[in-house]
């Protein structure tokens, strides 16, 4: 089964994202492949194709590591054509780690996942939420789409990390929620809960 761990949205952050994604569909109607509302989410790390057995064995490293951190925001910058404009292949959000906490808990489960037998990433981690992939696009006046889009000043509170099982259907992924990985616990005043 196919694996990931990401950063979930609250569903009303989602249908704001998703009409940013409408507003992109009517200057961008063919060519791309758009995500779906109910899809949107921050990829924190893809695991790929992992072993129904193997599964059991990443709770404990996992919640070893994000039992370790402290919960963190981050926030939208813009929407970003990757790797550029003339030849994009991804249309994404570009996400801000607010206090390098995200990055930091990206090393640590990229550890703790290598010594299971999964393969480090290479680069480090670029927060970002995909809202479509580039199959082909032409003339594509970006400056002006993007000038029409909705900002979103929201800051997102990351307390948990969730782990999606993506299936791969003609019409779509349909991802489903395996397990969440709570942070730290805080208490009110800051302090951390035994």
């Amino acid at each position: 089964m196919r694996l990931f761990l990401a950063i979930d949205f609250p569903d009303e952050l989602k249908v704001r994202i998703a009409r940013n994604v409408e507003i992109l569909k009517g200057y961008i109607p063919k060519g791309i492949k758009w995500v779906d509302k109910k899809n949107l989410h921050v990829t924190f790390k893809f695991l790929g194709d992992v072993n129904e057995r193997v599964l059991e064995d990443l709770n404990a490293p996992i919640e070893g590591i994000t039992g370790k951190y402290s919960p963190f925001t981050i926030s939208f910058k813009d929407v970003e054509m990757i790797p550029n404009p003339e030849r994009p292949r991804l249309i994404w959000y570009d996400m801000k780690d607010d206090t390098e906490s995200a990055s930091k808990l990206f090393r640590g489960v990229d550890l703790a996942l290598y010594d299971l037998g999964f393969s480090k990433e290479k680069r480090p981690l670029a927060l970002h939420t995909t809202l479509g992939r580039v199959k082909f696009a032409r003339n594509i006046e970006w400056e002006k789409i993007s000038s029409n889009l909705i900002p979103i000043d929201d800051i997102v509170k990351c307390g948990e990390l969730t782990l999606f099982k993506s299936r791969l259907t003609p019409s779509g992924p349909i991802y489903s929620i395996l397990k969440t990985f709570p942070l730290k616990k805080i208490d009110k005043d800051g302090g951390n809960i035994q």
